[in-house]
C-alpha cells in the first residue's frame, strides 16, 4: 500500500472548485494544466452503492479524503497516460481498495481519467498504522479486469443517466454496476497495512506539509529542502515521482489555484486582480499574468470580469476539511 503520513490539514477553502463525483467526499482540485480546466464527471447510484467517472483533458490533483462510511475502489480509464495515487501508478489490471476517511492524493496527467466505486463499509474496518493511510494496491483477476472494461465501454449510456435528476441508473447499467461492485468488493480488505514510502517520497510529504502553513509567506527551494530533511535532487526526484513537476512549479501553481478561487468569488471578494495576487505572494504582476494565462487560458482580469457578470457560485458548505496542495513558488 502506499503511504502518505500528512493528516487532514484545515484550510480555507482556496482551491479550483470541482463537483465532488461521489456524495460526502472531501476534494479539492487543484490544475496543473495547462490551459483551461477541462473536466468531465458523472455520477450514479446503484441500490446502495455509487460509481463515478472523472475525466480531464489537462493535468491536474484530485486531493481530499474518502467517505468515512464507505469503502471505495478506483482504477484507470484506459489512457495512453496513467495517473497515480501518492506516486504508485493505477492502470492495466492494477486498482485501488481505499478504506473510509482514506487520505486521497491523486495525479491525474493531461487526457486521463479514473472510475470510482463506493459501497457502504462493514463494520469494523480497521486501519493499521497512520490514520489516512487506508490503502491498499490490488492486481485484479481476469473476472474483474473483464467487468471494468465493460463499465468503461458503458461510459456514454451512464454519462446519459447520471444527466437525469434521479442520478440513477436502471436495467442492463444498474445490473452491471452492481455485478463489478460485487466482484471487487468480495474480498476487500477490514484491515489496511502501511509500505513505507521511499525517503524522496517522505520528503515530498514534509515538504506539503511545510507549503500548507507557508503558502502566503515568501517559500524558496532552500526552504523546502531543509523542511523536508533532503538535498535538492532527492526533493525534485520526489515531485516529479508524484506530481511530474518541480517542488517550486508545484507551489506556483497552487498559489495561482488560490488566486483563481478569489476572484472567482469563492473566498474573498476581491475588487482587484493585484489584491488577490498579493495575498497569495506574487509580487511581480507581469510575470503573474503571465503564468496565470498559460495555466488557465485567460488573463486573471477576464476571471473577475466574468465573476462581476455573473452571480457569485456557491461551495457546497459541507466540504470542511480537505488535504492541501502543492503549488510553484
Amino acid at each position: 500500500m502506499a503511504g502518505n503520513s500528512r493528516r487532514h490539514t484545515h484550510f480555507d477553502r482556496d482551491a479550483e472548485p470541482l463537483p465532488r463525483p461521489i456524495p460526502a467526499w472531501d476534494a479539492e482540485w487543484i490544475h496543473l494544466g495547462p490551459g483551461p480546466v477541462s473536466s468531465d464527471t458523472a455520477r450514479v447510484s446503484f441500490g446502495s452503492g455509487f460509481f463515478a467517472i472523472f475525466q480531464t483533458s489537462s493535468a491536474g490533483i484530485l486531493r481530499g479524503s474518502t467517505p468515512a462510511n464507505s469503502l471505495t475502489f478506483m482504477a484507470s480509464l484506459p489512457a495512453a497516460n496513467q495517473p497515480r495515487a501518492h506516486a504508485q501508478p493505477i492502470g492495466g489490471n492494477t486498482g485501488l481498495n481505499w478504506g473510509p476517511g482514506a487520505a486521497l492524493d491523486v495525479y491525474l496527467p493531461d487526457s486521463s481519467g479514473i472510475l470510482m466505486f463506493t459501497v457502504p463499509a462493514p463494520s469494523p474496518v480497521a486501519a493499521g498504522g497512520n490514520e489516512g493511510l487506508r490503502v491498499q494496491y490490488r492486481t485484479l483477476d481476469t473476472t474483474q479486469t473483464a467487468l471494468l472494461s465493460r463499465c468503461a465501454e458503458a461510459l456514454d449510456g451512464i454519462r446519459t443517466a447520471a444527466a437525469a435528476s434521479s442520478r440513477s441508473v436502471s436495467g442492463a447499467h444498474r445490473s452491471l454496476l452492481q455485478s463489478a461492485a460485487a466482484a471487487l468488493f468480495v474480498d476487500a480488505p477490514l484491515t489496511y497495512g502501511v509500505r513505507e514510502p521511499l525517503q524522496r517520497h517522505r520528503a515530498v510529504i514534509r515538504a506539503c506539509a511545510f507549503i500548507d502553513t507557508h503558502l502566503r509567506s515568501s517559500i524558496a527551494l532552500a526552504d523546502l529542502c531543509e523542511a523536508a530533511g533532503v538535498c535538492t535532487r532527492a526533493l525534485e526526484y520526489g515531485f516529479h515521482d508524484y506530481y511530474e513537476l518541480g517542488p517550486m512549479a508545484y507551489v506556483r501553481n497552487l498559489r495561482l489555484c488560490r488566486v483563481r478561487h478569489d476572484l472567482q468569488g469563492f473566498g474573498h471578494d476581491d475588487d482587484s486582480v493585484s489584491s488577490a495576487a498579493r495575498r497569495w505572494s506574487f509580487t511581480h504582476m507581469g510575470q503573474f499574468s503571465h503564468d496565470y494565462r498559460v495555466l488557465f487560458g485567460e488573463m486573471p482580469s477576464e476571471t473577475l470580469a466574468r465573476r462581476r457578470r455573473e452571480p457569485a457560485p456557491t461551495m457546497p458548505r459541507e466540504r470542511k476539511v480537505v488535504r492541501s496542495s502543492e503549488p510553484r513558488g
